[in-house]
């Protein structure tokens, strides 16, 4: 065959339909192993986020209930037995409540990244996979105005 620029072509008829199906089934399987990983990443990071959550609700919660009372009292009994002000003995177990609090809250906050850190691999996996579709999709076309010119 001779091209438009007066060059001789070969007498290559692309079947587009069979490499569109090839492609087609590569997309389709890694579509299917990438929802696999990810079904997989999610169950891993909940299972690993099960402590930090009752973590997290129990530095919450002693926050939210337990400590005003609790601190209250501490607060008079310290006054009581060492004979410092109400507001002095107040301020420090409150210092105090804070700093127990803030442990509970750092213990659950460590967690929850560790959990996190397992769907940085689909993430990983699935760019890569993107950058191969993208190797192979610009590969064929390469080849396929080679095989024109």
């Amino acid at each position: 065959m001779i091209g438009q620029n007066g060059t001789t072509q070969a007498d290559y008829k692309p079947d587009m339909r069979g490499d569109l199906g090839d492609l087609g089934a590569d997309l389709l399987a890694l579509s299917e192993l990438q929802v696999e990983l990810l079904a997989v990443d999610t169950r891993d990071a909940v299972r690993e986020s099960f402590a930090p959550t009752v973590f997290l609700a129990l530095g919450i919660g002693l926050c939210i209930g337990a400590f005003p009372v609790l601190l209250l009292a501490c607060a008079w009994w310290i006054s009581n037995v060492f004979e410092l002000t109400l507001a002095s003995s107040m301020l420090t177990v409150s210092v105090l409540g804070l700093c127990i609090a803030s442990v509970f809250l750092f213990i659950s906050w460590k967690g929850f990244r560790k959990s996190l850190r397992i769907l940085k691999r689909s993430g990983t996996e699935l760019r890569s996979n993107i950058h191969w579709i993208k190797a192979i999709v610009s590969d064929k076309h390469r080849n396929r105005r080679k095989t024109f010119q």
